[in-house]
């Protein structure tokens, strides 16, 4: 594949991953009074589309992205069929639809960083590098950092979506930290500090910071959801704010923090 042929690629992707979004956007509100019949059929006709796109597109989604499945029921289903393959869609479909944008976003990413690589003399293949996130559970926020780490080539280690192989909870997060290249902390609002009445972040979240800062204390980045504060001991890192509906200055925040960790090239 040239340069060109690579570009022409990611456009189209691109063009793919934002009609994926707007379809995920708009399916959320199509059972709201006020969508009308026309909006449904053209939502109908926007998933026909996407179909016929993912169709051209699967080979290279696979090859860089990867495949991925949804378990319903002791039987997996291929998140862009499942998702796609009906116009009334539930929240298992929505979560289909997550998944196949998150693939699509991770091709896009590694084509690009494959494109930064081109005309060197010689390439050495490597693992891309790991990125531990300690957070307090599934939200919007950590959805969108996932995306965007993947759209740097980076790929984003969530423990519990990680094999146990029979570890404790605390061995576990040793376990996958060791493993990985630098460490972010997206410090969701938790738990009320009983003497100040504010926002905390939870106790886990806490830990994972001491147990990374003693395995990658030079290749940490902290985030703090707005109206949440760190304990006294932390509070002294350099941080940047976020809200669950904006991550701008966070990502700005990881991508200087990355490329100074050299784990990805300036654009």
């Amino acid at each position: 594949m040239n340069e060109a042929e690579k570009q022409k690629i990611i456009s189209e992707l691109s063009k793919f991953y934002k009609e994926l979004r707007s379809y995920k956007n708009r399916q959320s509100r199509r059972h709201e009074p006020e969508f009308s019949e026309t909006q449904i059929r053209s939502l109908d006709a926007l998933r026909l589309k996407l179909q016929r796109d993912h169709g051209r597109l699967r080979d290279i989604i696979s090859e860089y992205g990867g495949r991925a499945y949804l378990p319903i029921l002791n039987r997996n289903y291929e998140v862009f069929s499942y998702s796609l393959g009906s116009l009334d869609i539930g929240f298992r479909e929505l979560e289909a639809l997550d998944a196949a944008i998150s693939l699509v976003n991770k091709t896009i990413g590694k084509l690009q960083s494959s494109a930064l690589s081109e005309g060197a003399a010689t390439v050495t293949a490597s693992a891309p590098p790991k990125a531990f996130i300690a957070h307090g559970g599934e939200s919007p926020a950590r959805k969108k950092l996932v995306n965007f780490l993947n759209a740097l080539g980076i790929t984003p280690i969530i423990v519990e979506e990680q094999p146990s192989e029979g570890r404790s909870k605390d061995k576990n997060v040793e376990y996958y930290l060791k493993q990985c290249d630098c460490a972010i902390i997206l410090a969701t609002k938790g738990d009320i500090d009983g003497k100040t009445g504010e926002f905390i972040p939870r106790g886990n979240i806490l830990n994972e910071i001491g147990r990374a800062q003693g395995i990658l204390p030079d290749k940490m980045i902290y985030l703090l959801e707005k109206e949440t504060k760190f304990p006294t001991n932390i509070d002294e890192k350099v941080w940047e704010r976020f809200t669950q509906e904006s991550m701008d200055k966070a990502f700005i925040k990881i991508a200087k923090e990355l490329r100074a960790f050299e784990l990805i090239k300036a654009v």
